[in-house]
């Protein structure tokens, strides 16, 4: 049988590494033509502590008698084999998924797991304010109520994947991800099925509705690489709580070492976050000893000095004034050039397209149109609806500013 398994997982934590297990899991049958066919969800015991309550509104009275994760495997890869599975940063709950089913005796290969990320292929169907799912339902038209809750997420994702199938006319351009996945050599389960005992929320508690957390992410530019927005995605979980815990630092330090990022380029993310909240400081044009000393803790959390909160506070100043744009950085963070790479250019550029072409093949670049190996397109506003940049955002393939294309010519010029 094909066709998509939407997951969605609430956790202890952010590191199945280090511990962190899954407390609540939610499971959506979707078809090909994006229908959904069924779904169910359960909360699952930890066999530790349930983590943060305070955000996915699970406490350890609601877990005492929920089945345990291996319990559920069985059910779960059932539910996964032979079709493709979808999430909401994927990176993220298929980590969780894979590490529970190995803790749980299922013997997985060829890790990490595949899947098709709503969140990386929002950009392409959506007009979005952040990569929240809330924010791309709300784009999307779509309900969601009790955000943070594994069968509302796992539904609200299940009908944005159904949004994107039926935009690209059933013809989805992930293909090859398709291939993957309904191809994966999931285990075989041979013996005989436990009863499957599902606990469901008795109520959703007070999940924390953090309107000052909800500003900053709306902030936040959309990354031009999808690693990035990862990286961003676990980065705005652990800031949930407004503190960034030893473990919590391990963890982002593994995504970026994943993602392939530099000290320098986590560093400028670090930086566009410290901004974002800067600018939340300065909506009312004051800033508070209070705002102040918030700015402060979370720089140093994030690797950052005094200074960089000055900096903050004068880009944000300069931005309500017209005089800064952010996302700079964030547009190239995470992509690097290499001889003979495609790179395309659309639209009515500062420079003329003839002599950006010339400089590209200066440097060993291939400049012409959009196909799947693109690397990067250049565009006077990265949010142009030119041919050449709807076709990219159907192959996932980032689009950038001129001023971030010439950062990035300049460092292939200098290795």
């Amino acid at each position: 049988m094909t066709g998509y398994t939407v997951v969605d997982v609430e956790t202890t934590g952010l590191s199945p590494d280090r511990g962190d297990r899954v407390v609540e899991i939610g499971v959506v049958y979707v078809s090909d033509r994006g229908e959904v066919q069924d779904r169910w969800s359960t909360l699952v015991n930890p066999q530790r502590d349930v983590g943060p309550t305070r955000i996915h509104g699970i406490s350890a009275s609601d877990v005492t008698n929920a089945p345990t994760f291996a319990e559920l495997a069985p059910y779960i890869l059932r539910a996964v084999a032979g079709r493709t599975t979808v999430a909401h940063n994927a990176n993220f709950d298929l980590r969780f998924l894979a590490a529970e089913m190995v803790r749980s005796g299922v013997p997985l290969r060829d890790l990490p797991l595949s899947g098709v990320c709503t969140m990386q292929w929002s950009t392409a169907y959506l007009n979005a304010p952040s990569r929240r799912l809330v924010d791309c339902c709300r784009a999307g038209g779509i309900a969601l109520t009790e955000a943070h809750s594994a069968a509302a997420d796992a539904l609200a994702t299940a009908q944005l994947l159904g949004h994107y199938l039926k935009t690209s006319d059933y013809q989805p351009p992930w293909v090859d991800t398709l291939a993957t996945t309904r191809g994966y050599g999931w285990p075989t389960f041979s013996g005989t099925y436990p009863e499957l005992r599902m606990t469901r929320r008795t109520e959703v508690r007070a999940v924390r509705q953090d309107e000052w957390l909800d500003r900053i992410v709306s902030r936040m530019p959309r990354a031009a690489d999808a690693r990035v927005d990862s990286y961003l995605a676990t980065l705005e979980m652990a800031m949930l709580d407004g503190f960034l815990a030893e473990h919590e630092k391990s963890e982002l330090v593994g995504v970026a070492t994943e993602a392939g990022l530099t000290r320098g380029q986590v560093l400028d993310l670090h930086a566009d976050y410290l901004r974002a909240m800067a600018e939340v400081a300065l909506e009312d044009h004051i800033v508070t000893a209070e705002e102040r000393a918030d700015l402060e803790r979370v720089a140093f959390m994030l690797g950052l000095r005094s200074t960089d909160v000055e900096a903050a506070l004068r880009a944000s100043l300069d931005a309500g004034q017209g005089r800064h744009t952010s996302g700079d950085a964030i547009e190239s963070t995470g992509i690097a050039l290499e001889p003979g790479d495609r790179v395309v250019f659309t639209g009515d550029m500062v420079r003329e397209r003839d002599e950006w072409e010339a400089r590209a093949r200066q440097v060993g670049l291939d400049p012409g149109g959009v196909t799947k190996k693109t690397k990067v397109v250049v565009a006077a506003d990265p949010n142009s609806l030119s041919g050449k940049a709807n076709k990219a955002r159907t192959y996932g393939i980032p689009i950038i500013t001129e001023a971030a294309f010439e950062r990035l010519l300049a460092e292939l010029r200098n290795r």
